[in-house]
């Protein structure tokens, strides 16, 4: 019984006697105070809490993170997010880096301080919302501050109202501030220039604004630039060679050119002629090149002929055909790269993207005797990269394109990398292994988003079981369906190991699995009987090093 208890609820206690009427009123009484006291204590042990919290976050070991260290966990967090992200069509949801960073520096003084000390992360500078005159003399400031720091890239996106026009609409882009043209022509010297537009009136608009400005004796920024983004999304109007915005464009050694969709230029293909790419200008830009991505639907023999003036010092190829089906224009250019070939003689590294599965076929015009690296990706421009419901399936004759390209080019034994991308190599019989089988000098694979029979890569199930990626040292298996077997995995990865550092022990292994099972409702049907009693599948990785 509690001590301060009255007199005349004693009994109450020690007894199973009902209160009276008025005893009930006393009792109520004292519940509520009882209430209130224990909501006043209540209210005292949070905020001492709240202080005691406090006084602990002042004992921080981040508060004692130098700004510098601060400063290079931002660059790798701001790096990886950038890998992170895909760029889509349409650039007016692009990622952007400067977006991000400005969110870190909000967050306190001292995160402020540490990303302000750090110049390499503001040598990405971007301009991208109006009003253009204040982003521009901001980009000059913080380009001139990171002065002497390498790899500063300038990216100006345009203004989308400029599609519903054939001519720029001056007014609200950027293209036409006499800002951005002063900037590119008497502003700091950057190393890459990536510009977003939704057509060449843009471009050339900003042209003309370069060419209207005397500059002093020193080089343009803009002839000084070493890497050249350009993404045209799309209007396409190069009507005249003698005024095409190529003869414009300086000599760089990385170039990016991304064209419009023909699905943009015009309803029927056969009226694309007068909107292909003018060569003769273009060749200037081309000559220096070492690194080279085009994105292009257009025609695969207009694509073999640009390659044609750049394929001397090429050392990065990447090759983006949108999904499309590649047409070849008849030319008499077209038969004399059949017969005499395309030789590569530096190239490393040759990327195909968003291929139809038929457009892999522009490698049979390739020779490539210093191949290291081949990169082959079937997905969807339009759909998510890990989709696999609709899946391409691998050309029947796959494996005898990629045999082709390092029979012609002799390169087996430096072709150590290979990544595939978004296909179903199920379509037909043991169609990875008779790939695979072609590279015995191969020591890093790549399956990402494969449908593949994993006894594929199950020396047991192979008939020249000795012969079979015996050099193979790195393993990757990114975003395997949740259902994939995982004993014949096991087995796999289990006969890679052998002791020592003999050839073919593997020294890196990585699977990843995708989230969920997908929608195919016949699948379900097959496993679960009813698809709404699907289980989520939860992501899962694992892997060694």
């Amino acid at each position: 019984m509690d001590s301060d208890c009255p007199q005349h609820l004693a009994h109450l206690f020690t007894s199973n006697i009902a209160p009276q009427p008025l005893e009930i009123v006393s009792i109520k009484q004292k519940i509520e105070r009882s209430t209130n006291m224990i909501e006043q204590l209540q209210q005292r042990l949070e905020k001492l809490e709240r202080r005691r919290q406090g006084y602990q976050a002042l004992l921080s070991p981040v508060r004692r993170v130098p700004a510098e260290v601060l400063g290079e966990i931002f660059a790798c967090v701001l790096e990886v997010e950038k890998s992170q992200k895909q760029q889509p069509q349409s650039f007016s949801n692009w990622y952007s880096a400067e977006d991000s960073l400005i969110s870190l520096i909000l967050v306190c003084s001292a995160w402020h301080d540490a990303a302000i000390s750090l110049p390499r992360l503001w040598t990405h500078v971007e301009v991208c919302s109006v009003p253009y005159r204040l982003q521009l003399d901001g980009a000059s400031r913080r380009l001139d501050r990171c002065r002497g720091i390498p790899d500063k890239t300038l990216t100006i996106y345009g203004d989308y109202r400029c599609m519903t026009s054939n001519n720029c609409a001056k007014e609200a882009c950027v293209f036409s501030d006499p800002g951005l043209a002063r900037l590119l022509t008497d502003g700091p010297l950057f190393d890459k220039l990536v510009l977003c537009c939704k057509g060449t009136q843009c471009l050339k608009a900003l042209m003309a604004g370069m060419d209207s400005i005397k500059t002093e004796t020193r080089p343009r920024p803009w002839d000084s630039m070493k890497s050249l983004d350009l993404y045209v999304t799309h209007r396409w109007d190069e009507t005249d060679p003698s005024k095409s915005l190529f003869r414009h464009v300086p000599p760089v050694t990385s170039f990016l050119l991304h064209l419009p969709d023909t699905k943009f230029l015009s309803d029927d293909p056969s009226e694309l002629d007068h909107a292909l790419l003018h060569l003769e200008p273009l060749e200037r830009t081309l000559a220096n090149l070492t690194t080279f991505t085009l994105v292009c639907n257009w025609d695969g023999t207009m694509i073999l002929e640009v390659l044609q003036m750049c394929c001397h010092n090429l050392e990065d190829l990447t090759l983006d055909f949108q999904s499309w089906m590649l047409p070849y224009r008849d030319a008499p250019s077209l038969a004399q790269i059949s017969q005499d070939e395309l030789l590569f003689p530096k190239l490393r590294v040759l990327r195909i993207r968003h291929s139809s599965g038929d457009s892999v076929d522009i490698v049979q015009f390739f020779r490539t005797p210093v191949l290291a690296e081949l990169d082959v990706s079937l997905a969807d421009f339009d759909l998510d990269v890990s989709n696999f419901i609709r899946m391409r399936g691998a050309p029947k004759e796959f494996h005898t394109v990629i045999l082709s390209l390092l029979d012609r080019s002799r390169c087996h034994r430096s072709l150590r990398k290979f990544r595939l991308h978004s296909v179903d190599m199920t379509k037909e019989e043991h169609q990875l292994e008779k790939t695979l089988v072609n590279l015995p000098y191969l020591t890093h694979l790549i399956l990402d988003n494969v449908n593949f029979d994993p006894y594929d890569l199950d020396e047991d199930f192979h008939e020249q079981r000795e012969t079979f990626i015996p050099h193979l040292e790195v393993l990757e298996l990114l975003h395997l369906v949740p259902h994939f077997p995982l004993d014949a995995l096991g087995n796999v990865v289990k006969r890679r190991q052998t002791p020592g550092n003999s050839p073919g022990t593997l020294r890196k292994f990585i699977a990843t699995f995708q989230r969920h099972i997908p929608p195919d409702f016949d699948y379900f049907d097959q496993l679960f009987g009813d698809p709404s009693t699907v289980p989520l599948m939860a992501e899962r990785s694992f892997g060694f090093a």
